[in-house]
């Protein structure tokens, strides 16, 4: 009957609040209340109030959501949304520096990372200790069927209806269970009992001391002490995690160190709360932090007595690659000044020492460099390091020629570098792969020592795959400089219907990279392009600078470091052996000689070698890839720097003669010395590929070797001569070392033509006789378009003839083009109609002159002169200027009527200058005459 009472009490106080609301939507509080009624009589107040009850639910729960978590929270100082959005900012805050030192165990609580669910549907322990508004399940079946939900009243008594009061309130819910099921079946025979845990109550905790939101919160019976920490938002920065206690009625009945869950996993102390109690956070009092090479580098909380390995243990124990041996201390003295502690933390006693406040515990990790490990680099398919075992030999390491090495392997010679010092000091073997490997008893098959370096190479400058060392380095490089900054791209025509995307040519990184490291110049051979366009790299010097520091970084682990090994493939030889001369230079010291020997002249591969033990110049011509086929073997020079006794200073330069083929043959041997260079000569007139070019009206054009001493008749019987059609009056014959005077004469003239210009600009004539600066700027700038022909004025019928006074000796690339026979005489200058016409015997220079329509204002009439055919010049009716000639005009001359200039002064240098230019203008208008 008072269960009944009290439903009805309810009911109406619910319908009051209802009424008074009108048509507010119920609050959370309300619900809760209607929630408290059978499922009946809540559906029918919501059909009186005109409200679903389903939605409601939903919308209420949305709502109350994070104050739900682990239980209904009555009182917050933040509402959750700004609770949220605080600890939203911190975590921003923390992760600008992810650097920073973090406080372990403080991101347990926070909001964007924990999965912490309400405590309203797990099972219910046996020790659980009922109390009011404690809700039972109970069921009875058997001769009697019904479901019950008792709650617990404020007095402590539970209804069961047809039941005596139970008074249940203290007790656990194994022995409340217990009693009701023992009491109903003693009543009730026939009539069994199932009792469970309907909805749980709900108690009032403070959560005090250095919380993150402290205040007074109502969270489930079930509730722990880290689910409450979880409703106030976790520990304050200035908080402790291993300081939490639990004080009832004014008395501490749990202490709890978070520790303890978090790196143990121990929950023993992680007590369940009652109404009223008291979650206290103390202030942290020492802290001390773990970096390096631990598995949880970060800032721990300690107690007084733990020591440096409790701490390293907090830390989750070093990491494989430490190096315990060597662990640096840095802690505050008396005078509170950081000074440093060395500990060995394999040690016992080191590890036992007690931590301070503010220690900061460094664990370095270990050398990268390996014990008893064998490194082998270059044109081999596998390069690293290998395990070394006694008595470990070459072909062991490298056993088969066939799967082992690169197809453009060296096998005449290959390194071992050798250690021969606590210091590093290195000495080099150089022996022959090939038989290394395939005669197992030969010397060549050398014994291998503890981190030997062995080095195998390509032939020649040949590489492996050399585009994947060009990708290393432009991955690198688009790492410090976005794509834009770093490439310039002109976009290509392409076809709309199969557009192309830009392709990068980075061919020559590599080959720049190197450059810059060597500080030698290295021709760059790009890959031919593809469509599109491949993009090329600016000449920007910051990087430049940058790819040459990539490439020294690279170089300098070349032999040690696991991604540079395997990219040591793709190196050449000079490359491979660049970081081997550095250190050989760097040991050497005083009185001792660079262990580096150079070769230079007919060799492959001339350049520095690292001089190996008891080798000579045999050894150097293998080192160097062998001689070329012009190397004069019966002559070498080996220079050798000698010390000067006692009473001379300084060192004293030797020359040494050195027949190649006694020490080919093994019959001499010339032992080297520390920076011998040799010097390997070419045969005398050895040029094999000198040739000349016959082109135009000849039997049998093209390009024909040359012998030394050769002369042109000589070349033109060989090619059967002229055709009918030759015209031999106005061959063009040019030469490349007359190419290139002129263009340095025409260099410096342009040069001195500037500087005339500029004084008679600054003379005291009016400035209507002057010419205007940029007038004369443009003037030179079109005459420096002019390309110089080199050519060379010949008679070739003399030289056809084999005329000893004009048959000439034959150079590389001379070139002789024959024209087909000309009709015409050409009219060009200061004339009114520049034009070609036909030649007619017995007509003069006026003749012509008057067909081209004259002269113009400002020709000058008084230095009219021609062009023969064959380069030669002459004035008509005066001496030759340039060259003595017949004045009677030939088939294929040229009249020239210049400009009168004003600059009078300077006519001796346009008359030279107007020399190259004219032959040019001749030489290239015939060739076009007889293409066209």
């Amino acid at each position: 009957m008072a269960s009944l009472i009290k439903r009805v009490m309810l009911l109406l106080t619910v319908v009051c609040v209802l009424q008074a609301v009108a048509a507010v939507t119920p609050s959370p509080a309300m619900m809760a209340q209607l929630k408290k009624l059978p499922k009946s009589e809540q559906m029918k107040i919501a059909k009186q109030y005109g409200f679903d009850l389903a939605e409601l639910d939903a919308k209420n729960s949305n709502s109350s959501k994070d104050l739900q978590e682990p239980g209904e929270v009555i009182a917050e100082p933040l509402q959750p949304d700004e609770r949220t959005e605080v600890k939203d900012k911190e975590l921003q805050k923390d992760q600008q520096d992810p650097k920073k030192p973090v406080r372990y165990g403080l991101q347990i609580f926070d909001a964007s990372i924990s999965t912490f669910a309400p405590v309203g549907n797990i099972p219910v322990p046996d020790n659980y200790v009922l109390g009011p508004d404690d809700e039972l399940l109970v069921q009875l079946f058997g001769k009697e069927n019904s479901s019950e939900k008792v709650l617990i009243d404020r007095d402590g008594t539970a209804i069961v209806p047809g039941f005596p009061p139970f008074q249940l309130a203290g007790l656990s819910f194994s022995k409340a269970k217990s009693l009701i099921v023992e009491r109903i079946r003693q009543q009730n025979i026939g009539v069994d009992v199932a009792v469970s845990m309907g909805q749980l109550r709900t108690i009032s905790v403070f959560v005090a001391g250095e919380a993150k939101f402290p205040g007074s919160y109502t969270v489930s019976a079930l509730s722990t002490v880290t689910q409450a920490l979880f409703v106030a938002g976790g520990i304050s920065d200035i908080g402790s995690l291993r300081e939490i206690k639990v004080k009832r009625a004014g008395v501490e009945v749990a202490s709890f160190d978070l520790y303890q869950l978090l790196i143990h996993g121990d929950s023993r102390n992680d007590v369940n709360l009652r109404h009223g109690d008291v979650i206290f956070v103390s202030p942290v009092q020492k802290l001390a932090e773990v970096s390096g090479e631990v598995q949880r580098p970060a800032i721990y909380e300690i107690r007084s007595g733990e020591t440096v390995g409790d701490l390293v243990t907090m830390a989750g124990g070093s990491k494989a690659g430490a190096f315990p041996q060597k662990v640096i201390i840095e802690r505050f003295n008396q005078d509170n000044v950081r000074t440093l502690l060395n500990i060995n933390l394999t040690n016992a006693k080191d590890r036992a020492q007690a931590v301070q406040n503010g220690d900061l515990v460094r664990i370095g990790q270990t050398s990268k460099r390996v014990e008893h490990v064998v490194t082998v680099a270059g044109a081999v398919v596998r390069p690293g390091q290998y395990a070394w075992t006694p008595g470990l030999r070459l072909n062991q390491l490298i056993g088969s020629l066939w799967s082992d090495l690169h197809l453009t392997v060296d096998l005449d010679y290959a390194l071992v570098v050798r250690e021969i010092s606590t210091t590093g000091d290195l000495k080099v073997l150089q022996f022959n792969l090939g038989d290394a490997i395939t005669k197992i008893g030969s010397p060549e098959n050398l014994e291998l020592s503890p981190r030997d370096l062995v080095l195998v190479f390509h032939h020649g400058e040949q590489s492996y795959m050399r585009s994947e060392l060009d990708k290393y380095l432009y991955e690198k490089l688009l790492k410090q400089y976005p794509e834009k900054q770093l490439f310039a791209k002109t976009e290509p025509v392409l076809d709309e219907k199969s557009p192309q995307p830009f392709k990068v040519d980075v061919a020559a990184l590599t080959n720049q990279a190197f450059a810059a490291v060597a500080e030698k110049i290295v021709e760059e051979q790009l890959k031919p392009g593809v469509a599109p366009e491949p993009v090329k790299i600016q000449p920007n010097v910051e990087h430049k600078a940058y790819l040459k520091s990539l490439m020294q970084e690279f170089l300098t682990g070349l032999y040690y470091e696991p991604e540079a090994l395997q990219l040591s493939a793709h190196l050449t030889r000079t490359e491979l052996l660049f970081p081997l001369l550095q250190k050989l230079r760097q040991q050497a010291r005083f009185n001792a000689m660079t262990k580096v020997v150079s070769v230079y002249g007919e060799v492959k591969l001339p350049g520095e070698y690292p001089l190996a033990e008891n080798a000579g110049v045999e050894q150097l011509i293998t080192a160097a890839g062998g001689l070329n086929d012009s190397a004069y073997l019966e002559k070498a020079e080996l220079t050798r720097l000698l010390k000067q006794n006692e009473q001379q200073s300084g060192l004293r330069v030797q020359h040494q003669n050195v027949n190649l083929i006694e020490v080919l043959q093994g019959t001499s041997k010339v032992k080297l010395a520390s920076r011998d260079r040799l010097t390997v000569f070419s045969v005398p007139d050895w040029n094999i590929e000198r040739t000349i070019s016959l082109t135009g009206q000849l039997r049998f054009p093209g390009k024909y070797t040359i012998q030394q001493g050769e002369k042109l008749s000589a070349v033109l019987a060989r090619a059967g001569g002229l055709t009918n059609d030759g015209f031999a009056r106005g061959a063009i014959f040019t030469r490349k070392q007359i190419r290139e005077q002129e263009g340095q004469q025409l260099s410096k003239l342009m040069q001195q033509l500037r500087s005339d210009i500029a004084a008679k600009n600054l003379s005291a004539e009016s400035d209507s006789a002057q010419t205007k600066p940029e007038d004369a700027i443009m003037m030179i700038a079109e005459i420096e378009k002019t390309k110089p022909i080199g050519r060379l004025v010949i008679d070739l019928e003399a030289v056809l003839k084999a005329d000893p006074e004009f048959d000439l000796l034959v150079e590389e690339g001379d070139e002789l083009y024959v024209p087909t026979a000309q009709t015409t005489v050409s009219v060009v200058g200061e004339v009114q109609h520049a034009s070609s016409h036909r030649f007619k015997s017995g007509m003069t220079v006026d003749d012509y002159l008057q067909l081209a329509g004259g002269f113009r204002k400002r020709s000058d009439d008084d230095r009219v002169y021609v062009i023969r055919a064959d380069g030669s010049v002459f004035i008509p009716g005066r001496n030759a200027w340039f060259a003595v000639s017949n004045s009677a005009l030939q088939p294929g001359d040229t009249i020239v009527v210049p400009l009168d200039t004003d600059y009078s002064s300077s006519l001796s240098l346009w008359s030279k200058v107007t020399t190259i230019i004219s032959q040019s203008i001749v030489a290239l208008a015939a060739i076009n005459n007889v293409s066209n």
